[in-house]
């Protein structure tokens, strides 16, 4: 067992005093004045009034009661209040505090308040003391009386803490984000968390005051941006004037002088089009969109053209979008809808491109014991045919890119890891590690093609193998997949785009794609196809599609960069193949409630079904190990008495999982009983992994238009017998009926 060590009683204050310190040695030049000022009355402080703080500050919301706030190593707290109000860190309760005044106070003491103010009131009280907690608050919010002045009867103080845009200035200068988690300084002294893998000298996020500024506005806008959304769900009413002061404001910031902050103002002003748009104020989420920078909401603007019927503005604005795409994406979505809108003959071709794309991938025929698995079906199917199959995905492209530039990315003096925390440099995600990088990016990008490119890669893997990072995740065949990736990838020509005629050594088609991700990161990460196959030293790579899966944007974007590298690159749709003699087992469960990770199993129905015919069925009652609450009782018609005496799951456990074995898991809303039946095994140390089938989906995909597709109707639909309803077998043996009217339309197929 590992022993974890003990961390001294003041553990937290010295995290906060390491994060303080890290701030004022790197952030010097970008302190504004309140955080100064704020930072300079801190270390004023007692030791004590630092710790009460700080404690508070740990702790969720922003009003405290000082009967809450009494810790054994910190002593009496009133004399620290009083020292905490007068340097202005804490006040007392305001009027613009009792929101957060009535979210921190237990039902006890709202009661309390209530009886206080009793007597203020010209008619009776409207509460009671049994009912619950959000009751008596909806009560209390509609009295017209002065609860601050009953707040101050109350036997425990309470104050608000202040000068938090200050602190949270600070917080965002070490972590980059509005959140704080100190908790991680905690994870790293109880040797829980790993630091220091990289490098232990850290240059700061910002270097200038005005760029510090901006960014933590735009910080701000993100969470303010959530509270608007939640605000417009319900007020809908007033979604004209809450999002209005918002364009006002977008207006004022700058640009931004860095690509970071072009990037997080362009999020913020397309997240306020989308708002604006999905209350219907389309001209204003065209000047939301007009704020924006370049793709999505390039995209959102030539739509809305059209659908307000302005070809015009629509067509000139594609037009830009081709001549000057600022993305793959962007280029692919102008093409398509010009093609479509605006090309002679446009209107017959009402299939996207990408629908096309998809309607012309070829089929392959893959057995139906892997529904929900598709790739690992296709994967098997290749396999048989002689190739080595992988699962590779986004992962195989980001371990490659990370390993190939490890250094740059984590080592160097001028990576953009900025506190000993990060694993992932900002300068990716916020652009500009190209540009910082470029001349040794290029000399790198030219070695993928050199002799000994594996033996690079292998010795990065083996330096760095394991170490913690948010690019990529580690798997034992990662170099199975990555060295070949090197050895068989093709030559290409093309460098950034253009033709080289210069006789200049071909460049590895890997180049390209990586050059991509390092110039723009965001839109290079993901997207890549599903699968890697390798067969006579040539490489294919598989974007697989199950029936009903659609092909995305980005992911078409990746196809056609890897063709255009040199590499194969295609779509393949899966159709399942039914065997006729494949054996079912058709299942039902009865629960204690609707939450597998909580509730518990009461009964199981369970029917083994092959060619229409019924084999064999299995029904027992299960003791839950707990009380049966009355409504399912009323439901099920199974009570606490019936199941005293039943076995538990663990008594069945193996019975069952010998009678599933070999089957394709039927249930009418699969993932209900699905995901009951893997918890109760998890409860037994058992794995459970089946292929399913919900016949709630398929009844829907074959038998459309009905009204319900409950159970019940379904039966009363298709005339199937249903005596007893809620009881598991059954359920199960009706739900077998809709199995066999599925498999009659699916072999047709």
């Amino acid at each position: 067992m590992t022993v974890r060590p003990e961390l001294d009683a003041r553990y937290y204050l010295q995290h906060f005093q390491e994060l303080l310190q890290f701030v004022k040695t790197h952030y010097g030049p970008c302190l504004t004045p309140s955080a100064s000022t704020w930072l300079a009355d801190f270390e004023q402080l007692s030791m004590p009034a630092q710790q009460l703080l700080v404690r508070m500050l740990n702790r969720k919301g922003r009003v405290f009661a000082d009967s809450e706030l009494y810790y054994a190593e910190i002593g009496p707290v009133a004399p620290l209040l009083a020292e905490l109000q007068q340097a202005g860190f804490i006040a007392m309760l305001s009027a613009a505090e009792l929101p957060d005044f009535w979210l921190r106070l237990t039902k006890a003491t709202l009661w309390q308040l209530l009886q206080l103010a009793a007597p203020q009131l010209t008619s009776p009280l409207n509460a009671k003391k049994s009912h619950s907690k959000p009751e008596l608050l909806r009560a209390a919010l509609t009295l017209p009386v002065d609860w601050l002045g009953l707040i101050a009867q109350l036997p425990q103080q309470y104050v608000a803490l202040q000068r938090l845009d200050a602190l949270n200035y600070l917080y965002f200068l070490y972590f980059g984000r509005v959140e704080p988690n100190l908790s991680l300084f905690t994870l790293r002294d109880l040797g829980i968390r790993q630091t220091g893998q990289f490098k232990q000298q850290f240059s700061p996020r910002f270097t200038e005051l005005a760029t510090a500024e901006l960014a933590f506005q735009l910080a701000q806008a993100k969470r303010a941006l959530a509270d608007l959304s939640k605000q417009l769900k319900q007020q809908p009413a007033d979604a004209e004037s809450l999002l209005s002061p918002w364009l006002e404001q977008v207006q004022q910031w700058p640009s931004g002088t860095t690509p970071e902050l072009v990037t997080k103002r362009s999020e913020r002003c397309y997240q306020l089009g989308k708002l604006a748009e999905q209350q219907k104020l389309l001209p204003l989420a065209q000047a939301f969109y007009h704020q924006s920078n370049g793709f999505p909401a390039s995209e959102r603007l030539v739509r809305l053209y059209w659908q307000q019927g302005d070809t015009i503005q629509c067509q000139q604005h594609l037009q830009q979008l081709l001549e000057d795409p600022s993305c793959d994406e962007e280029w692919l979505f102008a093409e398509d809808f010009y093609q479509r809108k605006f090309t002679a003959g446009s209107q017959s071709q009402r299939r996207s491109q990408l629908t096309q794309l998809l309607h012309a991938a070829p089929q392959i025929g893959v057995d139906e014991l892997y529904l929900g698995k598709a790739e690992a079906g296709l994967i098997a199917h290749y396999q048989a045919l002689g190739y080595r199959a992988f699962h590779s995905e986004n992962n195989l492209w980001l371990a490659l890119f990370g390993l190939w530039f490890w250094h740059e990315l984590f080592e160097h003096q001028d990576s953009a890891l900025h506190n000993p925390f990060e694993r992932r440099p900002r300068n990716l995600s916020a652009g500009g590690f190209y540009e910082q990088f470029q001349t040794t990016i290029e000399h790198k990008l030219t070695l993928l093609a050199a002799p000994n490119a594996a033996t690079i890669l292998l010795s990065a893997l083996t330096a760095h193998y394991g170490k913690a990072n948010s690019l990529f995740y580690w798997h034992s065949d990662l170099a199975e997949q990555l060295l070949p990736l090197l050895q068989y990838a093709p030559r290409s020509h093309q460098k950034n785009g253009e033709n080289d005629k210069s006789g200049e050594p071909a460049e590895s088609a890997l180049a390209p794609i990586l050059r991509a991700m390092a110039q723009d990161f965001n839109r290079h990460s993901s997207g890549y196809p599903d699968l890697l196959l390798i067969k006579d030293q040539q490489l294919q790579f598989i974007e697989v599609k199950a029936p009903g899966d659609k092909i995305q944007r980005h992911q078409l974007a990746r196809l056609l960069a890897l063709n255009n590298a040199g590499f194969n690159a295609r779509i393949e749709k899966l159709q399942w193949i039914v065997d006729p003699n494949r054996l079912y087992v058709v299942l039902d469960v009865e629960t204690t409630g609707g939450k597998a990770g909580t509730d518990r199993v009461i009964e199981i129905g369970a029917v083994k079904v092959q060619a229409g015919e019924v084999l064999d069925t299995f029904s027992t009652l299960l003791n839950p190990g707990r009380t049966i609450p009355s409504f399912i009782s009323r439901l099920t018609g199974i009570s606490n008495a019936m199941v005293a005496d039943a076995p538990t799951f663990a008594d069945i456990a193996d019975k069952l999982a010998e009678f599933l074995r070999g089957a394709v898991f039927v249930a009418h809303n699969a993932k209900f009983d699905y995901g009951f039946i893997r918890s109760e095994f998890a409860r037994c140390d058992i794995t459970f992994d089946m292929p399913q089938l919900c016949t709630v989906v398929n009844m829907r995909r074959y038998y459309p238009g009905l009204q319900s597709y409950s159970l019940g109707k379904l039966c009363e639909e298709f005339e199937i017998k249903l005596n007893n309803h809620h009881r598991a077998l059954a359920d199960a043996t009706a739900t077998a009926e809709l199995l066999k009217l599925i498999n009659a339309r699916r072999q047709l197929v």
